[in-house]
């Protein structure tokens, strides 16, 4: 059974918050949390004919991909994700984690 407070928080998000409406795109980004928001806040965007568009992090890959990060690499992802968040109508960050220090040896 899902929590309703989850269900609250995803209908508030996309219909006060955001204030979506139908044919809008909203990009959700997680980073370090359990599934059930995202899939809550997805179903509260379908219901008003919106697109989401989902991109979920783990730390541990994050890491990863930064522990060998040049500057042309972080240029050129910026420059992608400029692109995609210039194209949304909105913007959903949600983040936490088990270990606040996951990144911190990440030069």
């Amino acid at each position: 059974m899902q929590d309703s407070r989850i269900l609250k928080l995803a209908n508030v998000l996309i219909n006060y918050s955001c204030a979506l409406k139908k044919g809008e795109k909203v990009l959700i980004e997680a980073k370090g949390i359990d599934y059930m928001l995202v899939n809550a806040i997805v179903k509260e965007v379908y219901a008003v004919g919106a697109y989401p568009f989902v991109e979920i992090y783990d730390n541990r890959v994050t890491r990863e991909l930064l522990m060998g990060e040049t500057e042309e690499y972080a240029k050129l992802k910026a420059k992608y994700a400029s692109y995609r968040m210039a194209d949304m109508d909105a913007y959903i960050g949600i983040r936490g984690g088990d270990n606040s220090n996951e990144t911190a040896d990440v030069p």
